[in-house]
């Protein structure tokens, strides 16, 4: 799941025309994989799609972050998965309002 996210989100970045992408995740397993040749995994195509991306930006970087200093990622994650569809928002989510409100502050 996690993989599917990080592609499409790429996906999105390359159709609103960004040119430099950092993708963070907070899942460790996803991160090792990443660059590694032939893992036989299940997300191998998924990784593959990922990287074929990642190509089309100026500047690419994936890495992992922990939950804790990616709660605004995952509560929206969270939003989105339980909703079965893509979203888009121009506005910050009633969901991550606070959050979002105290990342900034405490920055």
């Amino acid at each position: 799941m996690e993989a599917i996210a990080c592609r499409d989100a790429l996906v999105l970045a390359q159709q609103h025309g960004v040119q430099r992408v950092i993708l963070e995740t907070d899942c460790l397993d996803l991160v090792n994989l990443w660059g590694k040749e032939s893992q036989r995994s299940v997300i191998d195509p998924i990784l593959k799609q990922i990287e074929d991306l990642s190509l089309a930006f100026h500047e690419f970087s994936f890495s992992y972050v922990n939950r804790v200093c990616n709660k605004v990622a995952h509560v929206l994650a969270k939003q989105v998965s339980s909703t079965q569809c893509l979203e888009v928002w121009h506005v910050t989510p009633a969901c991550v309002s606070d959050l979002v409100l105290y990342e900034a502050s405490a920055g």
